[in-house]
């Protein structure tokens, strides 16, 4: 991805990948999560960014994220994530250098279906990955928060997640039966090759009315 290419829009949900280099384990302990899950609590306030969906992987962090006001906000929220967890990753296991990739992945996300995909695809991915036999078992992802399976619920749900019910556990249900009926093939492909690439992730039309309002 050239740093010219990368499209943020205010307002609009991202898909956003922090990969290390070499798929280097970032994360080796529960303790590595779970201060990188408190970073991200605190970063979404701090930057004013709402967050719709997270993922922990050994080498890897995925976020679904809405800038609310400056969509630099974006940038600047994964500076100090990348920052702490780097610095913390240096100091516990003597490392000199970044294990960080030169530049996160982003991509905007249609509102609807396929944000409510995109939230399907990041919390399965420990499953997909072979970390657990079901994602209800990762502790380190927002699945089990939006089930209303842990203490503290701080996700920052989106108005298409919340039409789903008229409360949380109504909503926790009917999203569950969603998650468990699975992604199509092409839906998968369709969130991999735009958060990759730098991509819309969304229908053509989507993609034509965002380009289309982009300065040439």
């Amino acid at each position: 991805m050239s740093l010219t290419s990368r499209i943020l829009i205010a307002g609009t949900p991202h898909h956003v990948i922090r990969k290390t280099a070499d798929h280097t384990e970032i994360f080796k302990d529960k303790l590595d999560y779970r201060h990188c899950i408190h970073h991200i609590r605190d970063l979404r306030e701090e930057y004013n960014i709402a967050i719709h969906a997270w993922c922990l992987l050994p080498d890897r962090i995925h976020l679904l994220m809405t800038p609310k006001d400056n969509v630099s906000a974006i940038s600047d929220f994964m500076k100090s994530l990348s920052c702490r967890a780097a610095m913390r990753y240096k100091r516990r296991h003597h490392a000199d250098s970044t294990p960080w990739e030169y530049r996160y992945r982003s991509s905007p996300v249609q509102p609807g279906q396929w944000l409510l995909a995109c939230m399907s695809y990041i919390e399965h991915l420990p499953a997909v990955a072979g970390l657990v036999k079901s994602a209800f078992h990762y502790p380190h992802s927002s699945y089990r928060m939006r089930l209303g399976k842990e203490h503290f619920y701080w996700l920052d749900d989106h108005e298409d997640y919340l039409q789903l019910g008229q409360s949380i556990a109504s909503r926790a249900d009917s999203y569950r039966d969603y998650f468990n009926a699975g992604l199509c093939p092409w839906e998968m492909q369709n969130i991999e090759t735009a958060v990759m690439n730098g991509e819309l992730t969304g229908c053509e039309q989507f993609r034509r009315k965002v380009m289309g309002a982009r300065p040439q």
